[in-house]
């Protein structure tokens, strides 16, 4: 490793209030009854959160950033939509939910009420040139990466956790670079978070 980068794990009570604040944040979906192509749902703990629909080509069909709210309810409307699968995607800074809608030949719509995937992102905690990345219900191994503009890589790791968290600190010289980008990738799902010192 690097003695420009050093990587300090951590575990105990700071794993129990990472995971406390990020259930805090976390939406929560559930739909309402389907009728004659009409879907009905509810968010609550809606804070930043983004809708997406999409075909089963990755067709992006339908984009909406929602607003704040306790309780937010919607109403989409896919008469116009042909037989086939469809997904509702929703998106927070803390996770990303997705959900397979089905349109029969019939023009029967069938909604799927839990998630295909649920995927919870990595949350930073930046303080000066200290980074702190921690990860939660984690499934597989996860692959995480530091590096700087110019694609000098300070720092690599490949892990598994056997408790579902992934707690990492950084320590982040910035005399070296004054932007890093740290990278995790983590069951085929990719984040970058770039951080700027300067």
């Amino acid at each position: 490793m690097s003695t420009l980068l050093k990587a300090v794990f951590f575990a105990g009570a700071l794993l129990f209030s990472a995971n406390v604040m990020s259930k805090d944040r976390d939406f929560s979906l559930s739909f309402g009854n389907v009728q004659d192509k009409t879907l009905n749902f509810e968010l609550s703990n809606a804070k930043s959160v983004s809708v997406f629909v999409y075909n089963n080509a990755h067709d992006e069909l339908f984009f909406e950033n929602l607003a704040d709210g306790d309780h937010v309810t919607k109403t989409y409307d896919f008469q116009n939509f042909t037989p086939g699968t469809y997904y509702l995607v929703a998106e927070s800074e803390v996770k990303i939910e997705k959900y397979r809608i089905k349109i029969s030949a019939d023009n029967v719509m069938e909604v799927e009420k839990a998630p295909v995937s649920a995927v919870h992102k990595p949350k930073y905690t930046i303080s000066g040139h200290m980074a702190k990345l921690h990860m939660s219900d984690v499934k597989g191994p996860v692959n995480i990466s530091v590096s700087d503009l110019s694609n000098t890589t300070y720092y690599t790791s490949s892990r598994k956790s056997d408790d579902g968290k992934v707690d990492i600190t950084f320590d982040l010289d910035p005399k070296t670079a004054d932007q890093y980008i740290i990278r995790v990738e983590e069951n085929g799902n990719v984040f970058n978070k770039m951080i700027s010192l300067r």
